[in-house]
């Protein structure tokens, strides 16, 4: 996947994988469901056909990690206990799941909308190809114009819904 391809979460997955958030109560571990609103996604991903939007966005799950380096299964960071064949073994792993981002807060946010009945999209763009880079390499130009996407996507859908 390019960077610059808008991100369009279906559910979001924990570094396990699994789509639910664990969470700790009283001794005990529950877990919630992490979907999203699929009516929601589509609508959102149906924008990509339109003139204005001259980037692709695509649905998929988004890999909630809890930590940016060994979580996201990088190798950059200050600790790493794997090798770069893990990694990729890994990564190619998530991609065969269907995840198509991975970042740090899409686990909680899509839980907790699900539990309060709130429909609800996670939008985000991607930076880098984790499949052949662990590094952004963007100019500072492409970078600004990149981060406008989804806020482009997420308006334009709320002026067609108001």
């Amino acid at each position: 996947m390019k960077e610059g391809t808008i991100v369009v979460t279906k559910r979001a997955v924990n570094g396990l994988l699994r789509p639910y958030y664990e969470q700790k109560v009283l001794g005990k571990l529950v877990c919630h469901p992490t979907d999203t609103s699929s009516t929601l996604s589509d609508e959102l991903v149906s924008y990509s056909n339109e003139d204005e939007f001259p980037f692709d966005v695509i649905q998929g799950d988004t890999m909630c990690c809890d930590s940016f380096y060994e979580g996201q299964g990088r190798l950059d960071g200050a600790f790493c206990e794997f090798s770069e064949v893990e990694k990729m073994n890994f990564l190619e792993e998530a991609h065969r799941a269907g995840v198509r981002n991975i970042e740090m807060e899409s686990l909680v946010v899509a839980s907790l909308c699900q539990r309060a009945a709130i429909k609800a999209a996670i939008v985000c763009v991607t930076l880098v190809n984790r499949l052949e880079n662990d590094q952004i390499s963007l100019s500072k130009e492409s970078l600004d114009e990149f981060q406008t996407r989804p806020w482009k996507l997420v308006s334009h859908y709320i002026k067609k819904n108001l």
